[in-house]
């Protein structure tokens, strides 16, 4: 009996390691909330594309990214990430162009998402 509850009490913590980011040195604050979210995360760093996305999936992304606590190496591209988010969600349905050109034109923001997916990816997803 003991054995049984002590092997669940390990199972559920190692369970919530895994979920906060912890057990994989990930940051808690950034991968707790991508890991809550999962269908949101899998886009959330991907450049909007017109006419695939659409000002609603842009306010989820950026929600989102705006719940992120990153470690400090990731903090300017964290900025730098929602800035292009806040940029393009106001101009997703009546510029679509707009938002393609804002990715591409500033290689800081395709740096940041680069950086933040990779992160995610690599770190979270372990």
């Amino acid at each position: 009996m003991r054995a049984a509850v002590s092997s669940s009490i390990v199972a559920v913590f190692g369970a919530s390691l895994i979920l906060s980011g912890c057990a994989s040195g990930g940051n808690a604050g950034f991968c707790g909330p991508l890991l809550d979210d999962t269908e949101i995360a899998a886009v959330a760093f991907n450049p909007v594309v017109p006419g695939m996305d659409v000002t609603a999936h842009v306010r989820d992304r950026l929600e989102l990214v705006e719940k992120l606590s990153p470690a400090a190496d990731l903090a300017d591209e964290l900025e730098t990430w929602k800035a292009y988010l806040e940029k393009v969600v106001d101009v997703t349905d009546a510029d679509l162009s707009g938002t393609f050109d804002a990715y591409h034109d500033d290689p800081a923001v395709e740096k940041a998402g680069t950086a933040l997916r990779d992160y995610y990816t690599d770190v979270c997803l372990r």
